[in-house]
């Protein structure tokens, strides 16, 4: 395996800009063919390109790889943010979106400690880390439970007729 030089590091920072674009192309694809299928393309195919970075690929492969890993996280990505609040009752929407968006928070900041620990011993245990993130991911998707795309989102519950309200105060 080969170090690479910081110019080569710095292409790769730009190249992580490819999220928004990747954003863009997953909200596409989400409206086109369905939330639930593109979850599972963006998932699989980050897992797919993440597995490869394992071997001692030369340095365009490697580049090209991550590209690929960063195209297809942002389009899972956003499709997390479109899915995931889809699928919850509307009474508790606003609590689960922010318990992600909580949870999420502390995965990224373990994920920054655990990479910048595991990288001093060799950059094969960060990888396989993703791979471990990736593969939870991919399985998780595959259990989801109903499409929503095109689907009116509120809730309808038998045997009552007024609407869920919160108490406020006493």
């Amino acid at each position: 395996c080969t170090v690479y030089t910081n110019a080569e590091y710095l292409f790769l920072i730009l190249v992580i800009c490819l999220i928004v674009p990747s954003s863009l192309f997953g909200t596409y694809l989400a409206e086109k063919f369905g939330r639930r299928c593109t979850f599972r393309i963006g998932s699989l195919g980050s897992l797919l390109l993440t597995v490869p970075l394992l071997l001692c690929l030369s340095r365009y492969l490697a580049i090209m790889e991550i590209i690929g890993c960063i195209i297809f996280f942002g389009v899972y990505h956003q499709v997390n943010w479109i899915y995931l609040p889809e699928i919850y009752p509307t009474y508790m929407r606003a609590t689960a979106v922010g318990a992600q968006n909580g949870l999420g928070k502390i995965g990224a900041a373990a994920g920054t400690f655990l990479v910048t620990y595991l990288d001093d011993f060799s950059i094969r245990y960060t990888i396989c880390c993703f791979i471990a993130v990736d593969l939870v991911g991919c399985v998780t998707v595959l259990f989801l439970r109903r499409e929503t795309q095109g689907q009116n989102l509120q809730d309808t519950r038998e045997n009552e007729t007024t609407p869920i309200r919160a108490e406020v105060g006493n």
